[in-house]
């Protein structure tokens, strides 16, 4: 799963004043409200808060962020000691600028000037203890946006030991985060047991992400059911994290139709702070390979962004360019696909509210960007063939730095994955490790570790792996290290292997396995024997021929036009295709207004073709290099237009996302390759 989000407090968290509801049920709350709520009351609102504080409070707890800010930042340049100030300033740090570092800052002077005025164990009965709670639940809130689980864990025991308060179930995230799986399951048990409704839910949806982080996936699916059976009993219903994650728990063992229909129930349900059912969708659509299907659903997210507060609207934004990239990618857009993931290396997202490792993350990300910058070049030399002799050293000079900025990124992805676990895990689909690793990109590890290291790697992942059908995904990989290792007998054995065990939703890894197969029989029978694999490959996944680097026996045929003849002539220096008599047909055609190459499959079947019209007063050599081009893109790119989608619109904007016209997302995508990954 791509990550699983901590549910939250539906009553603690609300849209502008996330801690106050809960300091509000917190004072109704008998092992803290103190028998004089008399004298309580007069404490808070007058000894406790001076008129212009409390304003700038009310206004912060309101969600008017800018006059808070301007109103704190006053009683804070005369009156230093000023906490309710200082709380209203954390407040509008936290929650309207999303800055936890300084939000810190704030509180922590806060809570020190309340602490010397009226002690670090306050009387409710003497002491205006509600801005003390607020201090403290705003730190707890902060420190947890800076994966500071520590610190957090601390600030809840306090608030616990000082106030009775039920902490239990948010105690088992940090814990969980730390990696304490029994105590963190042992919290989440205290809340369950506990009859709260509101903390249910949340210690529901931290078991679900335990068990997941543990390595136990059918527990974590069992758990992750349990939460959303249970938000779907609630008025309301459930919230997109609770759809969402058991949409993420759902293909950790595979079952792609619950993931989407969970998924889908997620775009209609209540919006969450650390959810956009869009883009599990959309990830999902592209890995089954249904591009117009996920061109659709990146278009919503950016939009679904906007229903969320303006401090967590930017939260998973390197997680919808590694989707989009891996789109365009798919979709045969390399340049899109670069300009999403050299933002994405730049400016990874905060992961304090999901369970996934930020190493992952990085490595993934580069292995977008490897795969791109790999295609790019590929397409680079396919368009130098139809050039003049003197522009094609050109054109290799730059396809040979696009390979060469490559081999970097996948060295980074190599640093990222050094750990072992890290490693071994990512070959093992839908486990924690390899959560948001495109099975049908993971078989570029082969060639940016090795094959030996691959093999060595697969190896330890079977003797961990207890879910059915994941032997499929190892069957895959493996065919793709033992062809790199150039043999072949085992390459075919194992991609016939897993054709037959993976399921039809992994539509692009069937498509890459297909593609191994017809290389590894190329080498080992010949032609004959290829042909079928090589037609189907080209049928359902024809970019894996450019991104593997798998060249198509071809037998050109013309009419013996001159512009036909130049086409041909072109062609045949493609790096995509070589000459064979046994290969499959491929007829080139001219006529007075317009210029074809159509590929034909050994059963007659049209694999693609290229068309380009002609222009008035142009060269013979123009019109035959755009038809060159065009026939490589209608062979070897999905069969998807992108004519009507304006990818400007997917694309990031360099204005702060909380402008409401903004659109808040980029593209990109990666290329495989089975050559060796030297520069």
């Amino acid at each position: 799963m791509s990550h699983l989000r901590r549910a939250l407090v539906p009553i603690a968290l609300g849209l502008h004043a996330p801690m106050l509801v809960l300091a509000a049920r917190a004072q109704q709350d008998p092992a803290i409200a103190p028998a004089e709520s008399t004298t309580q009351e007069q404490a808070f609102d007058a000894e406790a808060a001076p008129p212009d504080e409390q304003e700038a409070w009310e206004l912060a707890s309101l969600g008017q962020y800018v006059e808070a800010r301007e109103r704190a930042e006053r009683i804070v340049a005369v009156r230093p000691d000023a906490y309710v100030a200082r709380l209203a300033h954390g407040w509008v740090e936290l929650f309207g600028e999303g800055d936890p570092a300084r939000a810190v800052f704030h509180l922590e002077r806060g809570l020190r000037a309340f602490e010397a005025r009226w002690g670090s164990r306050p009387d409710p009965r003497t002491s205006p203890w509600r801005w003390h709670l607020l201090l403290l639940r705003g730190l707890v809130a902060a420190h947890g946006d800076l994966d500071q689980h520590e610190s957090k864990l601390a600030l809840l025991d306090r608030i616990h030991q000082l106030y009775g308060a039920h902490v239990d179930a948010e105690r088992a995230w940090p814990l969980m985060k730390l990696r304490r799986f029994d105590e963190a399951r042992a919290a989440a048990r205290a809340a369950l047991a506990r009859d709260d409704r509101a903390e249910q839910e949340i210690a529901l949806n931290a078991l679900c992400a335990i068990e997941f982080e543990a390595g136990n996936e059918r527990a974590s699916y069992e758990a992750c059911l349990r939460a959303l059976e249970f938000g779907r009993e609630q008025p309301g219903g459930p919230n997109a994290v609770d759809c969402t994650n058991f949409a993420e728990a759902a293909l950790s063992v595979f079952a792609f139709d619950e993931a989407e229909e969970a998924a889908l129930e997620g775009t209609r349900a209540l919006v969450a702070w650390y959810a956009n059912p869009w883009l599990v969708l959309a990830d999902l659509y592209v890995r089954q390979g249904r591009l117009p299907e996920a061109l659709d659903a990146l278009r919503q997210v950016p939009r679904y962004r906007q229903r969320r507060p303006p401090h967590v609207r930017d939260v998973d934004r390197a997680e919808g360019r590694r989707i989009l990239a891996a789109f365009y990618l798919a979709a045969g857009r390399a340049t899109e696909a670069l300009q999403i993931t050299e933002k994405a290396l730049l400016t990874p997202d905060r992961r304090a509210h999901t369970s996934r490792d930020p190493e992952q993350d990085d490595a993934v990300v580069a292995l977008l960007d490897r795969a791109a910058r790999r295609l790019e070049a590929e397409r680079i030399v396919e368009r130098a063939a139809a050039r003049s002799w003197w522009r094609r050293p050109v054109a290799h000079a730059r396809a040979a730095w696009m390979r060469w900025e490559g081999f970097r990124s996948g060295r980074r992805a190599a640093r990222a994955l050094a750990d072992e676990a890290r490693l071994v895990g990512s070959l093992r689909i839908g486990t924690a490790r390899s959560a948001i690793v495109p099975p049908w990109l993971a078989g570029d590890l082969v060639h940016v570790l090795g094959a030996g290291v691959v093999l060595e790697a697969l190896e330890r992942a079977r003797r961990q792996e207890r879910r059915p059908g994941a032997g499929a995904y190892f069957d895959a990989f493996e065919a793709e290290a033992r062809l790199a290792r150039g043999d072949e007998d085992s390459a075919v054995r194992r991609a016939r292997a897993a054709l037959d065990a993976l399921a039809p939703a992994e539509a692009l890894l069937r498509a890459r396995t297909r593609a191994v197969l017809a290389m590894a029989l190329l080498r080992r029978d010949g032609v004959r024997a290829a042909r079928a694999e090589i037609e189907a490959s080209l049928a359902e996944g024809p970019g894996f021929a450019r991104l593997l680097g798998l060249r198509i026996p071809v037998r050109i045929q013309t009419d013996g036009s001159p512009a036909a003849e130049a086409l041909a002539e072109t062609l045949a220096r493609s790096p995509r295709l070589k000459h064979d008599d046994e290969g499959l047909a491929l007829e080139v055609r001219a006529s007075p207004d317009r210029l074809v190459a159509c590929l034909r499959g050994h059963s007659g079947a049209t694999l693609g073709c290229g068309t380009a019209e002609a222009r008035a007063r142009e060269e013979l050599d123009e019109w035959v290099a755009r038809a060159h081009e065009a026939f490589h893109d209608g062979v070897f790119a999905p069969r998807v237009d992108l004519s009507q989608a304006d990818v400007g619109s997917l694309d990031g904007s360099v204005r702060v996302s909380r402008d409401p016209l903004e659109s808040l997302f980029e593209a990109v995508e990666p290329p495989l390759e089975l050559e060796t990954d030297e520069p």
